[in-house]
């Protein structure tokens, strides 16, 4: 677990996320609408930090890529 980015701490351990649309307000042991960032002891945590988000095999044969090494992948 990482402390996160982009929130600001309020009074009674609670904390305003601003990492999104929803502009969270965040109670002590409690996760926003993401579900992915949680407060603990009035600091925001991601508990996704360094996680892949997507991944996705795709063929080089494409533009930019397109006569560099054929038959491999991306």
């Amino acid at each position: 677990m990482k402390e996160a980015m982009f929130y600001q701490k309020l009074p009674g351990d609670k904390v305003h996320c601003g990492l999104c649309r929803f502009r969270c307000l965040i109670g002590e042991g409690n996760r926003g609408v993401c579900g992915v960032r949680e407060n603990r002891g009035g600091i925001l945590y991601t508990l996704v930090y360094g996680k892949a988000v997507a991944e996705h095999v795709d063929p080089i044969e494409k533009k930019p890529l397109f006569h560099v090494q054929p038959g491999s992948t991306s």
